[in-house]
């Protein structure tokens, strides 16, 4: 269970004007999660000192075709099972089989915590949304719902 989400680095960087970005037809965006450096430390918590694995996370956006900027990430999550559990965890994690349960668990948190912000900072920005964002169409509820297409409209 994720127990702690900490952000400690945040950039976010334009390469060309919102003008320049509104006048592109399609701008791929690309996602990076990079989990690593794994360590188990003990972490104060409201029921006492408990042992927990940290894995730091690099969260990456990147507006490319053409390159028109990026956002970027970085900080660490902690994960809390027993002592036994977080060796054997870390142990696979550092052979190179992390176990896909944990890694679901701190990316799906991570992407949780942080998407509301990269829509924020990709708007400050001028560029199109960092994550899709739903098309509501009162409308059309009656019909079966047909796939979210996102278009930006600076």
């Amino acid at each position: 269970m994720i127990v702690n989400f900490k952000v400690t680095q945040v950039e976010s960087k334009t390469y060309v004007t919102p003008e320049e970005v509104k006048k592109q037809k399609s701008i791929n965006i690309n996602y990076d999660i990079s989990l690593k450096n794994t360590t188990i430390i003990p972490k104060q918590t409201p029921f006492g000192e408990k042992t927990v694995l940290r894995v730091e996370y690099a969260f990456s956006i990147n507006y490319l075709s053409p390159n028109v900027g990026h956002i970027r990430f970085e900080g660490y999550s902690d994960y809390y099972s027993d002592e036994e559990d977080l060796t054997r965890i870390k142990s696979e994690w550092d052979g190179g089989k992390a176990p896909p349960e944990v890694q679901n668990q701190i990316a799906n948190t991570m992407v949780s915590n942080l998407a509301p912000l990269a829509v924020t900072l990709s708007s400050t920005l001028g560029l199109p949304p960092a994550m899709p964002l739903p098309n509501i169409n009162f409308q059309q509820q009656q019909k079966k719902a047909e796939p979210v297409q996102t278009t930006y409209h600076g």
